[in-house]
């Protein structure tokens, strides 16, 4: 028997690059180019004065500038803690290194998420990690991160209440947000404690999904086997890790708020100016963006989004020159500084063979816990 007939069924789990062609990926390139250059070129422009950011962020003092860094340092491994949280077995070393090559690639490249989930499934399948334990983590911690995304709008509208802040659409949105939360974490729940509610799901799924093929002419899909099998792969990391992985998780999207509001308030946007629950509204609701994939990270249409959302809370007489000084403050700590950290950790984890091993022996991550 060859040794590809002599591989398990977790071979197939490991994702292959969907890059696409040549010639599509240079019309992403050239789309992504265009829209950068009409953000920074012509839109933002319009709306603050480069040279006055410029002077703003040449002001902050050097005190201030050591604490951006503890704080932009915090941003760069803090999801290192949550993959360490969906693998308990994966070394600090092993989760910055994968941390950051796939946070450079995002980075750098359009649609840069199809080639870095195979790279990252490479890198932790040469540690030892199996292709199921792999998937399992990836896609739990994914699911915890989109259930906190949601909740974070919500609960910096709470706060935004409590001060007194609110306007009348934030209740509005408030009200439609915790049902929307609620919902969510109560369908995640009841799949993951219930095949057959898994399998109602599946099947309203199914209906939706079946519809919409029809609408545009493609095969329906078997909802219900994906459910189940997303149920199968989830269950195996959150039935005993998801307190840590919650913890783990709200402390990550924590380290990005606080860098945001870190930013702001190093240019001189003060609380009387911006509360920081008003902040972490804009924030929470900024960050929605980067699902849009015309750039890298969300690059241009993430910045003119925070600069809205702040100039709303601020009201008439917002300085906006202030309030971009701050978001590119934040974007330029939290967006440049993972693509050279995390291209040296690829060319690390590829010329550093003294730590692999091969997963179809040691299986790492298959084993329970005690």
């Amino acid at each position: 028997m060859s040794e590809h007939a002599a591989l398990d069924e977790d071979d197939r789990e490991i994702p292959q690059s969907h890059s696409g062609p040549l010639w599509k990926r240079a019309l992403r390139g050239l789309v992504t180019l265009a829209f950068l250059v009409l953000v920074f070129g012509f839109v933002l422009p319009q709306l603050a004065d480069y040279r006055a950011v410029a002077e703003s962020i040449r002001s902050i003092a050097p005190l201030e500038w050591l604490l951006l860094a503890v704080f932009a340092g915090w941003f760069l491994v803090a999801y290192v803690f949550v993959l360490r949280a969906t693998m308990p077995t994966l070394r600090l070393r092993e989760g910055f290194v994968v941390q950051t090559t796939a946070t450079a690639i995002n980075n750098s490249l359009p649609a840069g998420g199809a080639i870095a989930l195979p790279i990252t499934y490479s890198q932790l399948l040469s540690w030892g990690f199996s292709p199921g334990a792999v998937t399992a983590a990836l896609l739990t911690a994914g699911v915890w991160d989109q259930l906190m995304r949601l909740s974070l709008p919500v609960v910096a509208v709470g706060a935004i209440a409590i001060v007194g802040d609110a306007l009348w659409w934030m209740w509005v949105v408030s009200l439609v947000g915790i049902a929307w939360v609620a919902v969510s974490v109560w369908i995640v729940a009841r799949v993951l404690a219930s095949e057959s509610t898994a399998r109602r799901v599946g099947t309203w799924l199914g209906r939706l999904v079946s519809w919409v093929s029809a609408k545009i002419r493609r095969e329906p899909v078997d909802m219900v086997e994906a459910v189940l099998r997303f149920r199968a792969t989830v269950r195996q990391v959150a039935a005993r890790r998801w307190r840590s992985i919650t913890v783990a998780t709200l402390a990550n999207h924590a380290s990005m708020a606080a860098l945001f509001l870190v930013s702001l308030r190093a240019v001189g946007v003060s609380g009387d100016d911006l509360s920081t629950p008003w902040i972490i509204l804009a924030f929470a609701l900024g960050r929605l963006l980067v699902m849009v994939p015309i750039s890298p990270g969300g690059l241009g249409l993430v910045d003119l989004g925070f600069i809205g959302l702040l100039t709303l809370g601020w009201g008439s007489g917002a300085d906006t020159d202030l309030l971009s000084a701050g978001v590119l403050l934040y974007r330029a700590l939290s967006y440049f500084p993972p693509i050279p950290v995390g291209v040296a950790s690829w060319l690390f984890w590829r010329v550093n063979r003294s730590w692999r091993r091969d997963w179809r022996l040691e299986r790492r991550g298959e084993t329970a816990e005690p």
